[in-house]
């Protein structure tokens, strides 16, 4: 399960945000990277509690549902499958922009840039992007087992390969190019946009794959925790390592229009590049086939995931039960087929490049994460006698930093995004209103105090990101200022999000639903997962 997060995280970020990164933050792009990374371990933290003791299918969508009802449920799972969906095209997107570095394949672009760097699929690259994503489909149809074997193997020479470039890039690093404009010349500003928009998160987020699997794995106690944040360990140090050997390569002569006006050899390969100007031409052949591999993973596993999640808000309620069924291989095929269509319209749409795609991407994921922290504390405090074979110390502090974290990386995810995001959001509400009318029963089972909540929040945030300094917002609040305004009105929703929680008993027989996980040698919770 370690493999299939770190197989999510090490797939087009590993290729493109260093270069991206960059551009947002200048050198301080390193200090993104474990930022990033120690925010992020905050929300898998509590994730790992609440998905070991309850490891279903498709966990980010269906887990607030057995603390807060179908309602909620309904509300996140769509959020976050507005993410999830657009995951496998940005991959295939970055795999064969790489590609097209090779003149053999240069028909998959067409020959005018677009303004943001990069260039347009061709009709004839369309379609070969289409095959790509149905070829990650019938792959992931030979059931978990196949899967499993294809990724651990993807994902040992997808380690392997960054690691060499890194440590060949470290071995030309220079302090010019630092000295040329200073450590961070987009102060603090720069290296939280860089966490948003230049790609960080985006990479990090690929853990949440370990959680969406996490009602296939075996002994999910100890399993779930080590994948969610190990992986998101492991491959904070390798980002950052690859972040720090990119900004010392770079020429500084590249540099006249600031680390902004950075076009390392495009968004079609900043790293391939870099290494071939530094002479190093069979490295930039490696990165070239680690290209292919990265992304080729990270979408493999992402096709995995966001089937699963398209099965949790089939059970849901929002999408029609017969989604959810599962083939005789044990692989959810029709919501695979869904994901699919769908992700064919989306790379029709976004052909111009994946970071068209990239900050509504991430967006999307980390709004639907929102129910994580209370969700958890919730559930300690409606079933407190369930075994819990991962226990947090300390889990209201915890909980409520990770629930900061998720509204901090919204507000920096900026108004541009934000906004876009409302029109999906908008869609899922007349889908569920749709799908109230062919099934009234639906309407008694939304627990619609529980939900009310989500919308004064979702308000706010919209409003933090327009006054905020964030991707087109107005820039009234000041660095500092803005965090601290974000911090507390996340406190004050997360306590209003913890009072709207289920009753302990509809609580207690949602999760009587699912198999208790027992520890060996323990007969209750009271020890479990202290150390």
């Amino acid at each position: 399960m370690t493999f299939v997060a770190i197989g999510g995280v090490v797939g087009s970020g590993v290729l493109f945000a260093p270069l991206f990164a960059a551009q947002q933050a200048g050198p301080a792009a390193i200090l993104a990277w474990p930022i990033a990374g120690l925010m992020l371990i905050t929300v898998a933290l509590v994730y790992a509690e609440v998905s070991a003791m309850l490891p279903v299918v498709g966990g980010l969508g269906l887990l607030p549902t057995f603390s807060h009802g179908q309602g909620v449920g309904i509300a996140t799972g769509w959020v976050a499958w507005v993410g999830y969906v657009t995951a496998a095209p940005i991959e295939t997107q970055a795999m064969l922009e790489y590609v097209s570095n090779d003149r053999a394949f240069d028909w998959l672009f067409v020959a005018e840039a677009s303004g943001n760097g990069q260039s347009a699929l061709s009709l004839p690259g369309i379609f070969a992007a289409a095959g790509v994503l149905a070829f990650f489909t019938a792959l992931n149809a030979f059931g978990v087992a196949l899967f499993t074997r294809i990724n651990t193997a993807l994902t040992w020479v997808k380690l392997i390969i960054p690691v060499a470039i890194a440590a060949a890039l470290l071995t030309h690093f220079s302090w010019d190019p630092v000295r040329e404009t200073g450590f961070a010349p987009e102060g603090m500003t720069g290296v939280l946009s860089a966490i948003t928009t230049g790609g960080v998160v985006f990479a990090f987020l690929g853990f949440r794959h370990a959680l969406d699997l996490a009602g296939e794995t075996r002994r999910p106690q100890r399993t779930i925790p080590i994948a969610l944040v190990g992986g998101i360990l492991i491959c904070a140090v390798l980002f950052t390592v690859l972040q720090l050997g990119f900004i010392g390569a770079v020429d500084p002569a590249d540099l006249d229009q600031g680390w902004a006006g950075l076009d390392q050899g495009g968004a079609n390969g900043p790293l391939a590049a870099l290494l071939t100007g530094l002479g190093m031409t069979w490295l930039a052949r490696l990165v070239v086939a680690d290209a292919v591999l990265g992304p080729f993973g990270a979408g493999l596993v992402s096709t995995a995931s966001t089937g699963r999640l398209t099965v949790a808000v089939s059970e849901n309620g929002l999408f029609p039960r017969a989604v959810s069924v599962f083939s005789r291989h044990g692989v959810p095929m029709r919501a695979m087929v869904l994901n699919l269509v769908v992700g064919l319209v989306l790379l029709i749409a976004f052909r111009d490049g994946w970071s068209e795609l990239l900050s509504f991407n991430s967006g999307a994921i980390v709004l639907s994460m929102c129910l994580g922290p209370i969700t958890v504390v919730a559930l300690r405090r409606q079933v407190p006698e369930r075994t819990r074979p991962f226990r947090i110390p300390a889990l209201g502090v915890l909980a409520r930093v990770a629930f900061i974290v998720v509204s901090l990386i919204i507000y920096w995810t900026g108004w541009d995004t934000m906004i876009k995001l409302t029109i999906p959001i908008a869609l899922g509400a007349v889908v569920l209103g749709y799908r109230v009318i062919r099934d009234r029963g639906l309407v008694a089972s939304l627990d619609m105090r529980s939900v009310a909540w989500l919308g004064p929040y979702y308000i706010g945030l919209l409003v933090l990101c327009f006054v905020g300094g964030y991707g087109g917002g107005q820039d009234w609040l000041p660095n500092g200022v803005d965090i601290a305004v974000v911090a507390a009105f996340s406190l004050a929703f997360f306590e209003w999000g913890l009072r709207s929680a289920l009753t302990p008993a509809a609580a207690a027989a949602a999760v009587a639903e699912v198999p208790e996980v027992r520890v060996a040698g323990e007969g209750s919770d009271s020890g479990a997962g202290q150390g």
